[in-house]
């Protein structure tokens, strides 16, 4: 009934984690990824369900420095986290609790700060491309995160999603969002009302505070566009990430798209 701690050997690394229990469960039960495999969920000595939740990934499978492999679980977790955050802001985050190596507990260091794609797992062809088969049968969580290691554009797109929701983040994730679709001819259709709307909020001081964008004078300006709350900024900014995402995945699933893409920045 519940899968097993292993793919296909015994494991070297394995990730104890934290969050969402039920989500967890369900994904241990329904689904398997190489990339970023949750399992777990049953206590086998008390025969009976528990929330014990274990992560492992194809990323950590070859690595021996027990740092590496903890800062690849970080990246793993952050991009989880984007993710889950896109699909619905309510989530309860992934968090990382222990690492162990062949049942030892390895000691957990602080988070260093890297910006950069993991690339392509080392595997094989042929389970490269199991492995996508599979990706577009699953949640669409793991998906996102599979894209975003060979694609800078998902990956900066994930990456602003778990800094603290605020005006100003909004702001630079719009105005990315729009940057991109130029640069991928990926389309986004975005309302001018709500679009105004919400830079106008963004950039009133007297609205945002010191997270505007502008300064004194364009504060005191009259200014009659409707404002919009950070919650609704939210949604404003993450429907337009889905559906940037969403058009990129079928025209991958299409070929009008690659699987993996480097931002040209000429």
């Amino acid at each position: 009934m519940y899968q097993e701690k292993n793919l296909s050997k015994e494991l070297k690394w394995e990730f104890s984690i934290k969050g969402d229990s039920q989500y967890f469960r369900c994904l241990s039960e329904s689904q398997s990824s190489l990339y970023f495999n949750i399992y777990g969920g049953y206590n086998d000595y008390l025969d009976c369900m528990s929330d014990d939740f274990y992560l492992t990934s194809v990323y950590i499978d070859n690595e021996d420095d027990p740092d590496i492999v903890w800062q690849i679980g970080y990246e793993l977790t952050s991009l989880f986290n984007g993710a889950l955050i896109i699909l619905n802001k309510e989530f309860r985050k992934l968090e990382l609790k222990g690492l162990l190596c062949n049942g030892t507990s390895v000691k957990m260091p602080e988070k260093k700060n890297v910006f950069a794609l993991l690339g392509k797992a080392n595997i094989s062809g042929y389970i490269y491309n199991q492995e996508f088969k599979k990706l577009l049968k699953g949640d669409v969580c793991f998906f996102m995160m599979n894209l975003a290691t060979e694609r800078e554009d998902v990956y900066m797109i994930l990456k602003y999603f778990i800094i603290e929701g605020s005006y100003v983040n909004y702001y630079k994730t719009l105005e990315s969002l729009e940057s991109l679709s130029k640069n991928t001819g990926i389309i986004i259709s975005i309302d001018k009302k709500l679009r105004k709307s919400f830079t106008n909020t963004a950039n009133n001081y007297t609205i945002s505070g010191l997270e505007s964008r502008h300064g004194f004078n364009e504060a005191i300006k009259e200014n009659k566009t409707q404002t919009m709350t950070l919650p609704d900024a939210h949604t404003f900014v993450s429907l337009l990430a889905k559906e940037y995402l969403n058009n990129l995945m079928n025209g991958i699933i299409r070929g009008e798209h690659p699987k993996s893409f480097r931002i040209n920045t000429k």
